[in-house]
């Protein structure tokens, strides 16, 4: 695969601008993407000579309302796409593939940006040129890590982590650690080539994504990251880069009721049926 390579005068406001592309799906829309925008908007300034472009797609809402429109007005960058049904998380993102962009970034709504994030993710890309996906260091609201990286995982892992209760986990605390890859990731070493890692910031070589098609559309909730990353990791290098931060609110499957519980199942299996079952 032939790797964009970026001058570092580029980044650094020298020359021709280089295109970002931020993609965010959301369901029935609500004031966090206002928050994100803002990181949005800072963490571009902080880099004068990237362009970006962020299309939000609505899976939720039939029309755009006043809060789309109200988006679009406040942020020049940002076009509202309606996706007319709930087409799925995946699929959603893939309607903003584009050969116009030379990155890629698909974000979660609920994610806020350092004002270095994109300066910092830039210049490694640039410098890293074997490099087709970035995963970044991510934290909750109160500053503890989250691991977004993972080993393939099993069955029992992935129903104990999603389901099970605090003093179950605890007892199989070493499991969950290894599958987040806790022994291998720090919070200021890079990391080459996790198996896996998670969607809610997946920084692209648009090449790289347009080879893989985007999100495999089979996979409507849950585990079309997980598909994505490791696909991914089979045709390009993939990076977890501690310098490039940012924060995410997350959330739990078992929190969210029975139909995202069985989505969760759903999708579960049908990434082991692609791939090979582990069950332990």
């Amino acid at each position: 695969m032939n790797y964009t390579h970026i001058d570092n005068d580029i980044i650094s406001g020298q020359c021709a601008k280089i295109r970002v592309q931020i993609s965010v799906v959301s369901f029935y829309i609500n004031d966090d993407i206002f928050t994100l925008m803002d990181s949005i908007v800072k963490a571009e300034r902080a880099c004068p000579n990237i362009q970006v472009d962020v299309t939000v797609v609505e899976n939720g809402f039939k029309q755009k309302t006043d809060l789309h429109h109200f988006l679009e007005e406040q942020y020049p960058c940002c076009r509202v796409v309606i996706s007319g049904e709930n087409i799925g998380y995946g699929r959603a993102h893939n309607l903003t593939l584009s050969h116009d962009y030379d990155y890629h970034l698909i974000l979660n709504p609920d994610i806020i940006l350092y004002e270095d994030t994109l300066a910092v993710a830039m210049r490694f890309m640039n410098d890293n040129p074997q490099c087709g996906l970035l995963t970044p260091l991510a934290r909750w609201r109160n500053g503890e890590r989250q691991f977004l990286c993972k080993r393939y995982p099993s069955v029992f892992t992935l129903l104990l982590r999603a389901f099970a209760p605090a003093i179950v986990k605890k007892f199989f605390k070493f499991r969950l650690d290894h599958y987040n890859m806790v022994d291998a990731i720090n919070e200021t070493d890079n990391y080459w080539n996790p198996q896996i890692v998670s969607g809610c910031f997946m920084l692209f070589r648009s090449d790289v994504l347009q080879q893989l098609a985007g999100f495999d559309p089979q996979f409507f909730l849950y585990f079309e990251d997980t598909d994505l990353s490791f696909r991914a990791s089979s045709i390009t290098h993939v990076a977890y880069v501690p310098s490039v931060k940012i924060i995410h609110h997350g959330g739990n499957v078992s929190k969210k009721g029975i139909k995202h519980i069985l989505f969760f199942c759903h999708s579960m299996v049908k990434f082991f049926n692609k791939y090979g079952w582990k069950i332990r």
